[in-house]
């Protein structure tokens, strides 16, 4: 059974036009165009500094590692059950067309979009556009995962669901 289907070409389209940067930001490319916001959604109150990160990141007991998997699982699940959620992945021999492809089940999305969950689909982590609010979600390996937006008009939605999961929001400014 096929976990994936790409959405129809009209929409391909429209959604190519509103993440021209998705590349940029999935393939860490250097410089975000100006108008592009980022924010992040952690464990952490504030940035680490490379001294914290040491502290905080290395031999993390498992029982502290139990408890900010859980706070992103719920967070990820609040954001499932809140806004459609789309795949994308990257084609042709210059990966430069994306393709937005939906989930075919509300199980294959949930195991995707868990700490760790890319593996199911063969990516390192998960990675996703929010379509009705604008932005795309990236996992990321140090308990902090990102958003990316042309418009900040969703961070309430976002603050609020961060705040019921024990997250803090971060500003990539």
């Amino acid at each position: 059974m096929r976990r994936l289907v790409n959405l129809p070409e009209v929409r391909q389209a429209e959604l190519r036009l509103h993440y021209p940067w998705l590349r940029a930001v999935a393939w860490n490319e250097g410089d975000l165009p100006s108008h592009v916001n980022g924010l992040a959604v952690s464990v952490f109150d504030r940035w680490l500094t490379r001294d914290e990160a040491n502290d905080l990141l290395e031999n993390v007991p498992s029982e502290e590692q139990v408890i900010r998997t859980a706070r992103h699982a719920k967070f990820c699940a609040l954001l499932i059950a809140g806004t459609p959620v789309l795949s994308f992945a990257f084609r042709r021999r210059a990966h430069d067309r994306t393709i937005f492809r939906e989930f075919t089940s509300s199980e294959v999305l949930y195991k995707y979009c868990t700490p760790n969950g890319g593996t199911t689909l063969k990516h390192r982590h998960f990675q996703v556009v929010l379509p009705e609010l604008g932005c795309a979600f990236f996992e990321s390996w140090d308990d902090t995962h990102h958003f990316y937006f042309n418009s900040r008009a969703s961070i309430d939605i976002i603050r609020k669901w961060a705040g019921q999961c024990g997250l803090y929001l971060l500003d990539h400014g």
